[in-house]
This record gives structure tokens, sequence and C-alpha cells, in this order.
């Protein structure tokens, strides 16, 4: 099928914001702020600006595919990842072309030849099934596993006092700015998780401490003045959602304590988080706090499409370890 011309397919220009906050508005029926963009798009200290738009022959924005940078750590080797979300177009043009042809797939080869190709090891994301089906067929993505979700019924978390957790050597502190500390225990402890996001002073504090528009918690925990861990929270409704999490193994009663003083602070019936079995020493902590696996509500999948690493989606099987942070739906 031949590419229909009245479509151009460019990279981002400084302007074009306020005609993607509508077509994002319009397409997942949520507003989002220019503060926001601008966190995500422009204050990314990993990378910015890694948008390809489609604007018909009116200069309208019929289509947008964009992606931010995230750094990674696989063993010893450090890594730069694209995680790609907001993909989408006009209503009124997605008849137009077919695959790689229409409107959405002409943008996204745009952004992978621009923003891609020779320049980071993968693009990843968690998608859809319709979203799943295109990429699959389309644009080259691999589904790499169905997301983990897990669920615990907040009753089963009976409150610690504060005499037993000084006992145990334990203090919690609610951050709002991360240190050198943070990059010494990212460090210390990122061995034992295999492969993950490199969650550093820098991409703690961009990601969650400095997000405009959500309001993150974020707890560490001590043992005997040294950081044994960290957690983030979102309450909404009656539930506590875990965004991120980070764990010293030789500590692997940390999680304990501090959800056992976190959540009975909260009126929440129940707590749930994206976890996998992987590492397989944290998989049995979060069991043994009584954590169930259950399916993922949207049945989303984490999907990759390999560029400088050519076979990682393997290696992500393997030993990737992810949290419901490490996607744009926390």
């Amino acid at each position: 099928m031949p590419v229909d011309e009245r479509f151009t397919i460019r990279g981002f220009r400084n302007g074009d914001e306020a005609q993607i906050l509508h077509l994002f508005a319009r397409s997942f029926h949520a507003p989002r702020s220019p503060e926001h963009f601008d966190w995500k798009y422009r204050q990314n200290p990993f990378g910015r600006e890694r948008i390809s738009v489609a604007f018909d022959s009116g200069g309208i924005l019929a289509g947008h595919y964009a992606g931010y940078p995230v750094p990674f750590r696989d063993g010893r080797r450090d890594l730069l990842a694209h995680h790609v979300g907001d993909t989408m177009t006009q209503l009124s043009v997605r008849h137009v072309g077919r695959g790689p042809t229409s409107v959405l797939g002409r943008t996204a080869l745009h952004f992978y030849a621009n923003f891609c190709e020779r320049q980071v090891a993968f693009n990843y994301g968690f998608n859809v099934a319709n979203i799943q089906k295109f990429s699959l067929r389309f644009l080259r993505s691999d589904r790499v596993e169905p997301v983990t979700y897990r669920l615990l019924d907040a009753k089963a978390l009976t409150p610690i006092f504060r005499r037993e957790r000084w006992l145990r050597g334990y203090r919690l502190q609610i951050v709002q700015r991360t240190d050198r500390e943070w990059d010494q225990f990212f460090e210390r402890v990122a061995p034992a998780y295999g492969m993950l996001v490199r969650r550093d002073a820098r991409y703690v504090q961009w990601r969650y401490l400095d997000c405009p528009d959500v309001q993150y918690i974020v707890i560490a925990i001590r043992k005997f003045l040294t950081l044994a861990g960290w957690m983030v929270f979102r309450i909404r409704d009656d539930r506590a959602t875990i965004g991120d999490a980070l764990f010293d193994p030789d500590l692997i009663d940390a999680p304990e304590v501090l959800l056992r003083h976190v959540i009975p602070q909260w009126p929440v019936a129940r707590v749930d988080g994206w976890f996998p079995s992987r590492p397989a020493w944290f998989d049995i902590v979060l069991n043994d706090l009584g954590f169930t696996k259950q399916p993922e509500p949207q049945d989303l999948s984490l999907m990759c499409v390999p560029f400088v690493e050519n076979h990682i989606v393997p290696r992500m099987r393997q030993a990737m370890y992810y949290t419901w942070g490490d996607s744009d739906l926390f």
C-alpha cells in the first residue's frame, strides 16, 4: 500500500506540545498538564525530546510516538533504553494506510530511525492487547512476558510498634531529596537483582520526587543508620499501590518492617504492585508476606524492541526486575 503523502512525519519542535496535550486528552480521556509534559520529555536527565509527530496537510496533529530515556544496569554494564508510551493517533486517520504505511506505523518508524538505531540498547513498554498485536506484526516488537501483578489483603499486615522496630534496629523516613547515599546503596545491592533500571539518586529524584502532578510517597528504611531499602507508594481509594522498591538482600526482614509500619496508617483494604518472580530471593520475601500472583487487570504485557542489544529479550526473560514505576502508568 503506498504512503499517503498528505501527512508529514518529523521530529518534535517547540510549540508542538499544545496539540500533543490536546490529542492526549482526547485519546486517553484524561488531561495532562504542560508541567508534566516538560518533566517527562524536557527535564529528563537521561535524554530529552525523543518525540516523533505526524501532521496532516492542514497542520493538525494526526499522530504521536514518543519515548523517554531510562538508564539500565545489567550485571556490570550500563545500558540506555527508551520507555515508549503515549502512542496515539486521531480517530479520523486510523483507516489511512495499513501497518507500516499507517500514520502510527510511519510515525513509529520515524522514531526508530531518528532516536533508536545505533543509539539505545532497546525500547520497552507495558502494552494492552491491541497495541501488542500491532507492535508484534509491524514494529519489530517481541512480547517478553505478561506483567506479574501481586495482591495482598491489607489486614495481613499487623502494625509494628516503635519499640519492636527500634529493638530490631530499624528507623523509617519520608524522603524529600536523594543524595550520594542512594548511589552507594544502588551499587551495593544491584548485583542481587540481575537486570534493572538504574535506581540511583538521580533517577529516583527525577522519577518520583520531581514529578509535578503525582503525589508519590517515598519511604526509606535504615538499620543502625545504614540504608536498608526503600519503597514508593500511591494511595488511591482503598488501595495502596507499591510503585517501586529496592532492598538489601542481606536484610530480608526490612520489607516486612516497612510495610507493617506504613500500610496500617492508611484506610486501605489491599496492597498491590508489579513484581516478577525475579530475583528469586525477593520473590520469596513477597510470598512470605502474603502477596499472591493475580492476572493483571488490563492484560498488560512487557514488550521490547531490540536495537543495539540484539539479544536482549531472552536476557529480560531470564533476569529483568521491574515494577509499576518502570512504566508511565504509575
